[in-house]
């Protein structure tokens, strides 16, 4: 075994090689919890020592923006790809344009009024209702920063230093984005094919494993392979899953000269408190909830713990989790995060306000008022009536009914003054003026409310420090990306749901190896009462004890 010696000063070279290497573009992939953070803060304070300042750090979704942003604490500009993009095609368009996120659903809900059932973003039916609406969505914003871009590389903006972070997420379009930007500025682009959890949208690890590619030099690669997050037993079983499929011909093209080594200066004890994954098999999902409480209980015994993680497949695990986390809760568990998106509920809130912020500015009403058309509800033929007027802007707004446009008109004129208000203010009158507006509150808003002052009556429930005082985040895996906790529970770990089918796809074996991943000390897979065993255990038996 390589000493503790060797692996800090190896550790020490890999992240000093990357801090000199002359070359003005880098890749570097990076296993979980391999330091990619502290990278990009010697990075930008070695440049800062250069007397440089301006720097960007990149990142795909708000949620590890936000940690990412934490990380380097106010050393860069940190935004997500659409965020910057969103500012730079804003900025770009110079007669006041909009960003309104359902752009896109908006322009084929208009061209199929007219009759178009075909159309692709950046088309020319697309890029008239583009041009029509001066408003750009999260779905053709991208596409709009690559036009800009390309046909006018002036526009290209200039940093001293670009960060990208998770680049293996990124899809084509978002891909050819960053090549641009590449092309007139500095850059170290950073992320693992091994942690690859969106193809559903387009994402391609491809993009990172042709950087990382000796042939391409328009990149120099470099690697990080210590990890400083997980027990040794958790990266046994990540290689052992890697290679299991691979001899199964599965995970084709991915990087193999990278390691991924467990840093023993600082994960020996660790290692050696939580030598194996351990198997709660049968469980009945009623009864989960139960036999966390008691691991938990379990392991303050002999460590101390202060997160947890619950996990489990997003598409088949909802309800699993939804009953582990209102479980918890009714246990007592005062810090109970459970990550699930109401998404109508959120939607309805964003697009009025969107409407109305925009009604506000008095700048582009059309779109305002457009947006705001989803209160008509299920009223297609009184829909139909207006947007068949879209060509004439005010023949269009002419064409709303009076009481609907007479209603939302004031209703952004309250938005605007409790807005205008100053903060400690705005939230007093905001209750009871947005329930004003709107009349009831929607039927789920109302159980929500329900739901939380009986948490809220449950709160004297006494459960010991300090298993009550733990921090639970309860999440599907997606959610999870960025996170890292003491402990990790796996639920759903059975066959049909991680995999789905009987063999794994890449999009699963990714899944399993953030999920185990994300643990500090130890790891808890669930089996659900009455299903078979994950196909995965047949990857990951020599490491798995059965509790």
């Amino acid at each position: 075994m390589v000493s503790a010696i060797d692996h800090e000063e190896d550790r020490k070279n890999d992240i000093n090689k990357i801090l000199n290497c002359p070359y003005p573009r880098k890749v570097v992939v990076a296993g979980p919890g391999t330091g990619k953070s502290y990278l990009f803060q010697e990075m930008i304070k070695n440049r800062k020592k250069r007397g440089e300042k301006k720097f960007l750090a990149i990142t795909f979704i708000g949620k590890l923006c936000d940690e990412l942003s934490d990380d380097l604490a106010g050393l860069a500009s940190t935004k997500t790809l659409h965020g910057f993009a969103r500012d730079f095609v804003i900025k770009a368009c110079t007669d006041k344009w909009e960003y309104y996120p359902e752009m896109t659903k908006i322009i084929k809900e208009d061209l199929k009024i007219k009759g178009i059932e075909k159309s692709e973003i950046g088309d020319e039916n697309y890029k008239e209702r583009t041009l029509y609406y001066k408003a750009v969505g999260h779905g053709d914003v991208i596409h709009y920063a690559v036009q800009i871009c390309k046909k006018e590389e002036d526009k290209i903006p200039k940093y001293d230093l670009i960060l990208v972070d998770e680049f293996q997420d990124f899809n084509e379009m978002e891909a050819e984005f960053i090549d641009l930007l590449a092309k007139k500025n500095e850059m170290l682009i950073v992320g693992d094919d091994d942690q690859a959890l969106y193809e559903f949208k387009g994402s391609f690890s491809k993009f990172i494993r042709d950087k990382y590619d000796k042939t391409d030099n328009r990149f120099k690669n470099h690697s990080l392979k210590y990890c400083s997050r997980c027990t040794e037993v958790i990266i046994n079983a990540f290689h052992s899953i890697v290679e299991h499929f691979k001899n199964k011909g599965k995970l084709d093209g991915r990087i193999d000269d990278k390691e991924f080594i467990c840093y023993l200066p600082d994960k020996k004890k660790d290692s050696k408190l939580n030598p194996k994954l351990l198997l709660l098999e049968d469980v009945a999902p009623g009864m989960m909830p139960i036999k966390i409480k008691n691991q938990l209980l379990n392991m303050l015994e002999e460590q101390k713990i202060k997160s947890v993680l619950i996990l489990g497949e997003g598409r088949t695990c909802k309800k699993i989790l939804s009953t582990i986390a209102r479980g918890l809760k009714e246990f007592g568990f005062k810090n109970v995060s459970h990550r699930e998106y109401h998404h109508e509920v959120f939607i309805l809130k964003s697009h009025i306000i969107a409407g109305y912020k925009i009604l506000n500015k008095g700048s582009n009403d059309l779109l305002g008022w457009r947006i705001l058309l989803k209160e008509l509800g299920d009223d297609v033929k009184k829909k139909k009536i207006i947007l068949e007027n879209y060509d004439d802007a005010k023949k269009f707004i002419k064409a709303l009914p009076k009481e609907f446009k007479k209603q939302h008109e004031k209703s952004a004129k309250t938005y605007k003054v409790i807005m205008e208000k100053p903060e400690s203010r705005r939230n007093q009158i905001a209750k009871s003026s947005i329930e004003k507006l709107h009349g009831q509150l929607v039927a789920e808003e109302k159980e929500k409310r329900k739901i939380l002052i009986n948490q809220l009556i449950g709160e004297n429930k006494y459960l010991p420090r300090p298993l009550g005082n733990l921090d639970i985040t309860v999440c599907n895996i997606l959610g999870s990306k960025g996170l890292e906790a003491d402990v990790v529970f796996l639920v759903g770990f059975d066959q049909g749901k991680l995999p789905i089918k009987i063999e794994a796809e890449d999009s699963e074996i990714y899944q399993m190896l953030v999920a185990i991943t994300r643990a500090r000390k130890r790891v808890f897979l669930i089996n659900t009462k009455g299903k078979d065993i994950s196909k995965f255990m047949d990857c990951i038996n020599n490491y798995v004890k059965k509790v």
